[in-house]
C-alpha cells in the first residue's frame, strides 16, 4: 500500500514538471508509447492511459531527461528519477 501511494505521488510530481515543460498535455488510451510529438505545428506530450504507474514513472521520466531543466526547480526525488532514466532516454533519442 506504501509503495502505490508513492509511486503515485511521484507519478504526480513528474506530471506537475512536464506540465511546466509541454503547455499541451493529452491522455488518450491506445497501443502506443507516452512520448513527444508535433501537431499541426504545436509540441505535445501524449500520456498513454493504459500504461501502469511503473511505466507511466518510466516514460515521463524519460521525456523530462529529454528536456533542458536547467532553470526549473526540481524536487531531488524527481531529480533522482529523471536521472535514472536520462541514459536511456539519450540512447533512444540517438537512434
Amino acid at each position: 500500500m506504501k509503495r502505490n501511494l508513492k509511486l503515485e505521488r511521484l507519478c504526480r510530481e513528474l506530471e506537475e514538471v512536464a506540465g511546466r515543460l509541454f503547455p499541451d498535455i493529452r491522455q488518450e488510451e491506445g497501443w502506443f508509447k507516452t512520448g513527444v510529438c508535433t501537431i499541426r505545428g504545436e509540441t505535445v506530450l501524449i500520456l498513454n492511459g493504459r500504461q501502469t504507474i511503473d511505466e507511466r514513472i518510466a516514460a515521463l521520466a524519460g521525456v523530462i531527461a529529454l528536456c533542458n531543466v536547467e532553470g526549473v526547480y526540481l524536487k531531488p526525488i524527481v531529480r533522482a528519477e529523471i536521472e535514472r532514466y536520462s541514459h536511456a532516454a539519450e540512447k533512444a533519442a540517438s537512434i
